[in-house]
């Protein structure tokens, strides 16, 4: 499997490194953790990749054959999420029952739940976008899908910006959730990120067309 890197990806992890030190690999942990859901759920459903691209919004798994059913397709977006609320819930569970605090295990807690959540959103190239564009495809069309998460898109993205502009703002002290912040407008309004979204869409549904 071939492995790209962005670079703004690299960035967000040294800011964090920064200003978390040995921390910042607790969130990175999460993130592994998430893409192990993906992983392990395509092996269950007999799918395989062959290229993983890792960006400021996420990585993305690209499937060998280049297409898959929307079913498959909502059960492997599913996976990472429900991976990291697993260990939310788990690492949740076992503080109560042992009755800890830690500050590593709060961070975990905090960046496997908020993982979960933000993935969830709807927008492109998210697993919460390509959730919904899968079911809407499969109900409405290709076509329809596409406009609808065009706009949930632009209005998740824009108003997560706002986010975490106006954080910036309020702590003036945050180097990552600058660069959090300033490649998420990049992403925004990013030719790129759009064509590449809509080119999955579109890969993605051809298999329905098919049957």
């Amino acid at each position: 499997m071939k492995i790209k890197i962005s670079f703004f990806a690299v960035m967000l992890f040294l800011s964090l490194f920064l200003s978390s030190g040995y921390y910042a690999l607790i969130p990175l942990t999460s993130a592994t953790l998430h893409e192990a859901g993906h992983i392990a759920a395509a092996k269950f459903r007999g799918v395989s990749f062959c290229r993983l691209n890792v960006g400021i919004l996420g990585a993305r798994l690209s499937a060998s054959t280049g297409v898959c059913s929307y079913k498959d397709e909502i059960v492997i977006c599913a996976a990472g999420p429900a991976v990291n609320f697993i260990c939310a819930a788990v690492g949740e569970a076992l503080r109560g029952l042992y009755n800890f605090e830690s500050e590593a295990y709060s961070l975990f807690f905090l960046s496997s739940l908020c993982l979960g959540i933000l993935n969830l959103l709807p927008i492109k190239s998210f697993d919460g976008g390509r959730i919904l564009s899968s079911l809407l495809s499969h109900i409405f069309g290709i076509s329809a899908a596409e406009k609808a998460l065009g706009v949930l898109s632009f209005l998740s993205l824009f108003a997560l910006w706002s986010i975490s502009l106006y954080l910036l703002l309020k702590t003036a002290a945050s180097l990552s959730l600058f660069v959090f912040s300033l490649s998420l407008f990049a992403s925004l309004f990013s030719d790129t990120f759009e064509n590449e979204s809509q080119d999955e869409t579109k890969a993605f549904g051809r298999i329905k067309k098919q049957k």
